[in-house]
């Protein structure tokens, strides 16, 4: 139930689909002679998505988000890696046998290399169906794609049933069960970084960030003909504060 609310109120208040759903609302609202009305939506849908999509906003946003948790320096020793699933589609894995380009690619990969740095480290991916009227999860491609990129079967753990952030981490350490005193790394995106360890604070289980992918440089770096860029960057920055937010209010982060 918290997945699909989290996702119908999403869909309808991502930046970029407010800015679509107000050009649509004001065509209908044309269409029907109410101008006034019309031209409200338009001057809110145009300032939207030309603040996000032309200008440094969404940089200015994502960037703090990306730098909160750098990449440190790791101890000589861990006992396991938990990647976090981020939306590797099951289906088209399972019809092509070709992933598809997305964050939760970046995540594998940079959890594949971690895994080679560390082979005495368990490693554990957490990520149930997707898409979620799909049987087949996305920890069932993730495992292919883990194996391919060299991790050996033999230290695989799959989590199959998550479909947030907080089930990641209830699921996967009823899984584990990991002790006391263990060294345990987390991978996901950057901007994701954030709420991930709010949460492994919650639930108790330390971890070490290792931020598997950037969509800002360290430095500023802004390119004003990126529209769709940007508002990726500017969608992605609100729905983590969101999430953050309501994670908190919801007694699931600290």
């Amino acid at each position: 139930m918290f997945y699909m609310l989290a996702q119908t109120f999403w869909f309808f208040c991502a930046p970029s689909h407010l800015g679509a759903l107000l050009t649509l609302a004001a065509a209908v609202l044309l269409f029907l002679k109410r101008q006034r009305a019309a031209r409200r939506c338009a001057v809110i849908a145009a300032a939207i998505l030309i603040v996000l999509g032309f200008t440094p906003v969404s940089m200015w946003l994502m960037r703090p988000i990306e730098s909160a948790y750098p990449r440190q320096p790791l101890p000589a020793h861990l006992d396991g890696i938990l990647i976090l699933g981020g939306g590797t589609d099951g289906e088209i894995y399972a019809s092509r046998s070709v992933p598809n380009p997305d964050h939760g690619l970046a995540r594998l990969v940079g959890g594949a290399m971690l895994a080679r740095q560390h082979p005495e480290a368990r490693v554990v991916f957490t990520g149930g169906p997707f898409p979620v009227s799909d049987p087949r999860s996305e920890a069932r491609a993730a495992r292919d794609i883990l194996i391919g990129l060299g991790v050996a079967p033999n230290r695989l753990i799959l989590e199959d049933r998550s479909l947030n952030t907080w089930k990641n981490f209830v699921l996967s350490r009823a899984l584990v069960k990991p002790k006391d005193g263990e060294t345990w790394a987390v991978v996901t995106s950057a901007v994701h970084m954030p709420r991930t360890m709010a949460i492994a604070a919650k639930t108790g289980w330390p971890m070490i960030p290792w931020p598997a992918d950037y969509l800002t440089a360290a430095t500023f770096h802004y390119e004003p003909g990126d529209f769709v860029g940007n508002l990726e960057r500017g969608d992605l920055a609100v729905h983590e504060g969101i999430g953050l937010l309501v994670y908190r209010l919801t007694g699931k982060a600290h």
